[in-house]
């Protein structure tokens, strides 16, 4: 067997269901069209300079795979223990910690969990009929459309 880090260089091709990327190992070899490996129902596209495991299971560079392809910089840290993270490399993330939800898009942020939900977000915008069964409570003043205060 051979393995060895391999770092992407921007250029893939995807063919028939599967993608293929090209860059360099680790003392510097070219490597061009390596099938990457990516666990069913997910899909990513890695940005260059991305590093993942170039391993060749025969000992043949022709039947080489990548697994593991993620930028370092990019890559979120600090989760707790038993944690999962889908990330962008624009710094758009959706966490799952212990039980809740986290969506944190550009600092506009949602958080569900067990006991509340937290929708921080300049506007939001509801397209749609909205029916209420229970209290609201407003902490700023509220406005109707047609300018009869709620008549």
């Amino acid at each position: 067997m051979r393995a060895s880090l391999f770092e992407y260089d921007g250029r893939i091709k995807e063919e028939k269901g599967q993608q293929f990327l090209s860059g360099r190992g680790l003392y510097n070899d070219g490597y061009s069209d390596i099938r990457r490996i990516e666990p069913h129902g997910f899909y990513s596209s890695p940005i260059a300079k991305s590093q993942g495991l170039l391993i060749a299971p025969n000992g043949n560079m022709d039947e080489a795979y990548l697994i593991g392809v993620d930028h370092p910089e990019k890559r979120p840290s600090g989760l707790p223990p038993g944690s999962a993270a889908l990330y962008d490399a624009n710094g758009n993330i959706i966490k799952l910690i212990g039980d809740g939800l986290v969506i944190d898009m550009q600092s506009n942020t949602i958080t569900l969990n067990s006991g509340a939900w937290t929708i921080t977000a300049p506007t939001v915008t509801i397209n749609g009929d909205v029916q209420l069964n229970g209290n609201l409570v407003a902490s700023g003043t509220i406005i109707d459309g047609d300018g009869n205060n709620g008549a």
